[in-house]
Formats: C-alpha cells, sequence, structure tokens
C-alpha cells in the first residue's frame, strides 16, 4: 500500500462479469486497518478503495459498481447502520459485510435485518474475510447475471409482444386442449372478437360447423401420437366472424412444446379480396376463351422456348380453310399456305419477332380452293418476371375486303382526279389552316406553278386578293358551310389583267371526318366585258330620261346669261356691268356643274382599282343627278345620314347601285311621295336603305326581284338588267341586298356592306395568322 488512505489497483485476481477485477470498497476510519486489510484483499486480486467516512462511501457507491463493501459501524459523520440503509437502496444485490469491534446481537441482528450480507468481529481472522468476500462476489455475480437474464427476456417478449400486435394477419396461440390464450389487434378486427371474450375460449368458436369435429380429432390424434395433417403447412378454410358470416381464409400452424404443456399458433390471413380476385380471373379467361372462339379474328398463342403452338382460336379453320390440328403438331406449318411472293419475307419476320417481339405483318394466303385471302397478322411477347420472353400472343385478322375497298377507293382516286383534271376550271381544295392540299392541273395555267408546287402553300399566296376581299375570302374558309346551302360564298380577284370568279364549296373527308373547303374558279374576263358593256348599256337608256331634265337645268341659266349680255351692251355704268358680269359667271358655273355630272354618270365604270367610299356622300350625289330626270316631280326627299366609316368599293359601281334603285323609287312614286335615305352603322356593317312610299311590289315577284331581264314596268319602260347589276354589285364586295315591300304603303331597299375599317383590322389578323402579306405575281385591286 502506498500513502496512507489511498489504495493502488490490482492488476489480477478475481474479475467482475465485464473481465477487470473486481472492486471492493473498505469504509473505515481506522486508516491502518484500512492499509493492513486493502494489502490483504489486493493481494487476492481484488481492486480496493477506501474511504474513512459514511458520506463519502454513498457518494462512491453512486458513481462506483462495487462487486462487495467491507462497512465498519462505527464511523465519524454518519451511523453505520443508516449507511449500510443508504447503500443497499443505491443497489439491492451490493453485498455489504459489516465489521465491528462491538459484535452485539443487537447490532448483528439490525444489520442484518437492513440487509447487511454477513458480520465480522474486529480483530477479524483474515482467512474468514477471504472465504466471505469470495461468497459475497459470487452473489453479487450470480444477481447481476440473473438480472441481466431477466432484462434480456423481458425486453424479448416486449418485442415479440409489439410484433405479434403489430402484425397485418391474425395471430392466435391455443393450448393443447384447444382454448385460446393468445389473441392480437388483427385477430381482434378479423373476427370482430376482443381479447377478454376469447380467452380461455374454445377454437371451435372461430369455425364453422363443418369443421369443428374433424378440428377435435386432430386435436386428439396429435395428442395420442403426435402427428399432424396441416402443422408445418399452410391451408385454405373458412373462418366464422361473431356476426355469423364465413370468409375464407389462409392459416399457418406451428406447434411447440414447453414444461406447461403442447401449444399452437396459427397465422391467420383474410384471402377474401384474393379470392374475389381469382374467380375474376377464372371468368375473364372464360370470357376471353368464349371470345376467341367466337370472333372473326384468329387469335393465337406460342411457347417461343419449345417453338410449340399453346392455342389457336377456331376462326383459322374459317379463313385458311385448313384444319387447327397441324398447327399443334408443327407451330409453323401455317407458313406452307402463304402465298409464295411473301413467304421469305414473313418467315424472316416471324423468326425475329422471337426476340424483338415487334411482328406485324400482311400477306397473302392461298387456300385449298385456290382462292387468295389478306392476312394482317400482328403479335406481342409476353414477360415473366424476369424480363424473359416466355409466350408469344397474336391476332391475325382478314382483311381481304379492306384491300378490296382500298383498291376500288383507288381506282375511283385517279378518276376522280382525271375527272377534276378535265374540268374548264381551277380547282383547289384548301384544310383549316388556310392550306391547299390539293389543286387540279388548270391552276398551272391559271396561276403559272405546277400544280405540285401550289400544295402547302397558303391560298392567299396563290390569290392576291384586295385586304378586302382577303377578309371576305377568310370568313368564308372558316365558317362551316352547309352542303345544302343555297347560296355558296362567291368572290372576284384579278391577275395580270385577266378576272376571275371563285365560288366555295364544302368537302367533307368520310362520315363524320375532318371538313375542308373547296374553290372552283374560272376566268370570267370576257363575262366582265360583257357585263360591264350592259352597265353602260342602262345607263344609256337612262339618259333619254334625263336629257329633258338637262335641257331645263341648262336653258334657264343661258336665257339669263343671254339677257345679262344685251344689258351690259347698253350700259355704261361700270359698276352695273360688274353686277350683270357676275350674274353671268353665276349662270355659267350652275351650267358647268350640271353638264359635269351627266358626263360623270354617262361615263363607262373604270376598270381602276376599289377606294374608301362614303355612302352617304354618293347616295346624296344619286339624288342629285335623280333629280334632273322629268318623273322626279314633287317627291319630298328625307335624308338620315348616321356617321358611318367607309366602305372599300369602286365608286362607280357604287353610284350605279344607288341610281338604279333611287331611279326604281321616284318611278314607283310617280311624281308625289317620300323618299327616304338613310346609313347607320350595324357592328361590322354600313346598312343603307332606300324607302318609298310608292305602290309596293306584288309579293309574287318579290324572289324574282333580282333575275336577270325580270321587270314589272311596261314595255320600252325598262331592260329587265337593274335590280340583277344591282345584286351582283353588292354580292362582289361581300354585301347583302334585302327587300320589304307592302302593296298600297311603299318599298324598302336594304343593303348592307362590311366596312373597310373592318377589313383593315381583320387583314392585319390575317395577315399574321398566315406569316404576313406575300406578293405573287402581279397584285391587283381585285
Amino acid at each position: 500500500m502506498g500513502k496512507r488512505g489511498q489504495r493502488k489497483v490490482a492488476t489480477a485476481g478475481p474479475s467482475a462479469l465485464g473481465g477487470t477485477p473486481t472492486q471492493v470498497l473498505i469504509v473505515d476510519d481506522d486508516l491502518d486497518l484500512c492499509e493492513a486489510l486493502g494489502d490483504l484483499l489486493e493481494h487476492e486480486g481484488y481492486r480496493v478503495h477506501a474511504v474513512g467516512q459514511g458520506a463519502e462511501a454513498i457518494q462512491q457507491a453512486k458513481h462506483v459498481m462495487y462487486g462487495a463493501v467491507l462497512l465498519d459501524l462505527r464511523l465519524p459523520d454518519l451511523d453505520g447502520q443508516a449507511v449500510l440503509k443508504a447503500l443497499t437502496e443505491l443497489d439491492p444485490t451490493l453485498p455489504v459485510i459489516v465489521l465491528t469491534g462491538f459484535p452485539t446481537t443487537e447490532n448483528t441482528v439490525r444489520s442484518l435485518v437492513k440487509g447487511a450480507f454477513a458480520c465480522l468481529t474486529k480483530p477479524y481472522n483474515p482467512d474468514v474475510v477471504k472465504a466471505t468476500l469470495r461468497r459475497a462476489v459470487a452473489v453479487k455475480r450470480l444477481a447481476v447475471k440473473a438480472e441481466r437474464v431477466e432484462s434480456a427476456l423481458s425486453e424479448s417478449e416486449e418485442r415479440f409482444r409489439s410484433l405479434v400486435e403489430s402484425a397485418t394477419d391474425a395471430i392466435v396461440v391455443a393450448d393443447d386442449k384447444g382454448h385460446i390464450v393468445s389473441w392480437n389487434n388483427a385477430a381482434q378486427s378479423l373476427f370482430a372478437y376482443s381479447a377478454d371474450e376469447v380467452i380461455g375460449k374454445p377454437l371451435t368458436m372461430l369455425m364453422p360447423l363443418r369443421y369443428r369435429e374433424a378440428h377435435q380429432r386432430g386435436l386428439e390424434r396429435v395428442s395420442a401420437t403426435g402427428e399432424s395433417r396441416v402443422i408445418g403447412k399452410t391451408v385454405e378454410l373458412h373462418g366464422l366472424r361473431r356476426d355469423g358470416a364465413e370468409f375464407p381464409l389462409e392459416l399457418s400452424l406451428a406447434t411447440w412444446k414447453t414444461k406447461g404443456g403442447t401449444f399452437y399458433s396459427g397465422i391467420i390471413r383474410d384471402i377474401t379480396e384474393r379470392k374475389r380476385a381469382e374467380e375474376a380471373l377464372r371468368e375473364s379467361q372464360d370470357r376471353f376463351r368464349q371470345l376467341a372462339e367466337n370472333i372473326r379474328e384468329v387469335f393465337w398463342m406460342t411457347d417461343p422456348q419449345k417453338d410449340r403452338m399453346l392455342y389457336v382460336s377456331p376462326a383459322y379453320e374459317e379463313i385458311w380453310g385448313r384444319a387447327t390440328d397441324s398447327l399443334y403438331e408443327s407451330p409453323r406449318s401455317w407458313l406452307d399456305a402463304i402465298h409464295t411472293g411473301d413467304r421469305a419475307r414473313v418467315l424472316d419476320a416471324a423468326l425475329t419477332k422471337q426476340v424483338a417481339g415487334d411482328y406485324d405483318e400482311e400477306y397473302r394466303v392461298v387456300r385449298p380452293d385456290g382462292t387468295i385471302r389478306w392476312i394482317h397478322d400482328r403479335a406481342f411477347p409476353i414477360h415473366d418476371e424476369s424480363g424473359t420472353i416466355y409466350r408469344i400472343a397474336g391476332i391475325a385478322e382478314d382483311i381481304t375486303e379492306r384491300k378490296q375497298a382500298q383498291a376500288a377507293l383507288r381506282d375511283a382516286y385517279q378518276k376522280t382526279k382525271t375527272i377534276l383534271a378535265s374540268l374548264p376550271g381551277a380547282i383547289l381544295i384548301v384544310n383549316d389552316q388556310q392550306e391547299v392540299v390539293y389543286a387540279n392541273s388548270l391552276a398551272e395555267h391559271y396561276f403559272g406553278s405546277p400544280p405540285p408546287s401550289l400544295v402547302g402553300r397558303s391560298v392567299f399566296d396563290i390569290l392576291p386578293l384586295s385586304e378586302s376581299r382577303r377578309f371576305t375570302l377568310s370568313a368564308n374558309l372558316r365558317s362551316p358551310m352547309s352542303d345544302r346551302a343555297k347560296h355558296l360564298p362567291e368572290g372576284e380577284f384579278e391577275i395580270q389583267k385577266r378576272v376571275y370568279w371563285y365560288r366555295l364549296f364544302p368537302v367533307t373527308l368520310g362520315t363524320g371526318g375532318r371538313r375542308q373547303t373547296g374553290l372552283v374558279i374560272q376566268d370570267i374576263t370576257e363575262q366582265k366585258l360583257l357585263q360591264d358593256q350592259l352597265i353602260q348599256a342602262e345607263k344609256l337608256a337612262s339618259l333619254g330620261t334625263l336629257v329633258s331634265g338637262m335641257a331645263h337645268e341648262i336653258n334657264n341659266p343661258v336665257q339669263g346669261i343671254l339677257g345679262m349680255a344685251e344689258l351690259i351692251l347698253q350700259e355704261h355704268d361700270p359698276v352695273i356691268i360688274r353686277e350683270y358680269a357676275q350674274d353671268i359667271v353665276r349662270c355659267a358655273q350652275h351650267t358647268a356643274t350640271v353638264v359635269r355630272d351627266f358626263v360623270s354618270y354617262a361615263r363607262p365604270a373604270s376598270s381602276g382599282g376599289e377606294d374608301d367610299v362614303c355612302l352617304s356622300e354618293r347616295l346624296a350625289e344619286a339624288v342629285k343627278m335623280i333629280r334632273l330626270g322629268p318623273d322626279f316631280g314633287h317627291v319630298e326627299v328625307v335624308t338620315e345620314f348616321q356617321a358611318a366609316p367607309p366602305v372599300c368599293a369602286r365608286r362607280g359601281e357604287i353610284d350605279q347601285v344607288f341610281l338604279n334603285l333611287i331611279s326604281n323609287a321616284v318611278q314607283a312614286m310617280r311624281g308625289s311621295g317620300r323618299l327616304t335615305l338613310a346609313t347607320r352603322r350595324l357592328g361590322d356593317t354600313v346598312a343603307v336603305q332606300i324607302s318609298d312610299t310608292g305602290g309596293g311590289i306584288p309579293k309574287v315577284h318579290l324572289t324574282r326581284m333580282f333575275d336577270p331581264f325580270f321587270t314589272t314596268k311596261a314595255p320600252g319602260r325598262g331592260t329587265g338588267l337593274g335590280l340583277s347589276l344591282v345584286y351582283k354589285i353588292v354580292t362582289k364586295y361581300g354585301g347583302t341586298i334585302s327587300v320589304d315591300s307592302e302593296e298600297g304603303k311603299g318599298t324598302t331597299f336594304t343593303i348592307r356592306f362590311p366596312t373597310g375599317e373592318h377589313h383593315k383590322e381583320e387583314f392585319h389578323e390575317i395577315a399574321q395568322a398566315t406569316g404576313g402579306e406575300r406578293e405573287n405575281g402581279t397584285r391587283s385591286a381585285g
């Protein structure tokens, strides 16, 4: 021992459970005794720690695991019995050996009652101390080992209990009498019994009646012979819930023996959904087989590893004209019927499909009667869990009728193409993107490009229309047309001084297919010249009625000029002469205006371009001209002009429309009545109304008003072309004209033109949608 009160650590001797020397605590204020006892114990291989006070001993026991304590009952700070109590409370398994120099029965009993392992008397016998300490350390070691085993067992039981309670399958344990001893939460959910309701009850309460007798015999057989037919196996049975409902279950049964007897454990799983799925699968397979045996297509399946046909539906015999038996003998015998020209290609594809699984072929089959059938055969692989192709299934379809229909369609297409090429007009088919998808050969002559180059181009690249015409055509292409429409959209355009007329017609690709729009285009240059000549003739026909009125308008100012000139010859006063000269100038200006208006009306229509035309202004000018005629009389003119945007048109043609309609209205009123001229804006259009209070038009004539050469006037009073020309001019600019008349009250003609302003806005949108305005050849005003 070194310094007094301190101990050296021994390096050998009795060891604790962890393999290190056992530690011993000496509690005594006699330092000599502590040193002597410490040397003795260290020599025995213990690790010794000595303290002289009770408080210090208690503190050491809190932090160090000692194998035993040697305690003197007489300490300077605390009563030894109190220290003994504190040490045993800290560690009930800690053996405390009491050392006392005053051995009394009372001290010994009190110490042993309070938990002392033994009581030794001072002066001590070293052999007794060593023997007692060895027993104490051994008891401590056993106590620690027992505590650890108990803890491990408790943890194991807790883990097992948690596992059982958290299991999704029901776990039921029964004794050798078949009475339930353990019941987890899943079992409670499955059978709807709580643990209190089933513990100690027989397992038969969970079984349908038909199983109970066999269950009892099984228990007796296991008890007598140890032999079981179901232990260690998984069986499918039925369970019985609390409400009496049966359900299918899967049972895994095990058994074990203990000193307490034999026990059985069952893991139970509800397989209701699995049974439903299996039943659905069986029904699906039955339906599939029935379907395969009744459909016209041939369903087949092969095993590629064994090169064996597994199934082929009966339709094979009908299509191939051969029995199915040969296919099961030789899966490739179906190739024997394939037309010689197809066999090599199909055989190569059939071999390739076993690797790639992408077999899809059309081929011809020669039936035993010599007839040929077209077959569309396609296959797909079926993989196992490892991804290996273990089956190949396919469907073979007789497509002979489809092939015949395709051939007939190609023939019809060629005939249609020939007919379209021979038509006396260009044909364009336009899709919903306003792109040309078909053009016949005459388009080459009209538009200077071979037909293939027109396909895929915008129709607006091919037809150089004005902004207003482009808008009108675009609107017509986007609007759905009925196959039975009475009036299909039409229009005109001009290319390199040639005038073309077009009409739209609906094109439907198949039943319920995508609709497209066709344009038939004809060169009407010569017809247009004749039409202009008719318009001019219509103008000249009315000159006779205007000449007398113009003569009256000119005669009055001419007489005034003559009279003023005679007075000037006789007058010498310069001031008066100046006044007469000013009157002559005014009369001459009036005469010039009358002549200019007459010449403007009589001049042939210009072939120039379109411009913005103010309809209110042209109505006023037309009335001024009609006033010169002899039929105007005392007609009252009422104007209701509202602010309205201009329309894009040729001014001469608009004048012709208004002159015809106003002249007819004046003639209908026979010199007296009210002529009402009105303009207003209606949405994207400008509306013009010309109303009279004449005798009206009979209803039987209203439907023929715009027919060429139809007139209600007396012979020699009209050509019958006026309203026909009005209709052509109005519709040419995308407008509409209608008439409302009542006999005895009057007639109203209503014209609606799309506004030039709207054209410009829509044209900007169209130009953006079609890639902007692109020039193709000479751009005309259209």
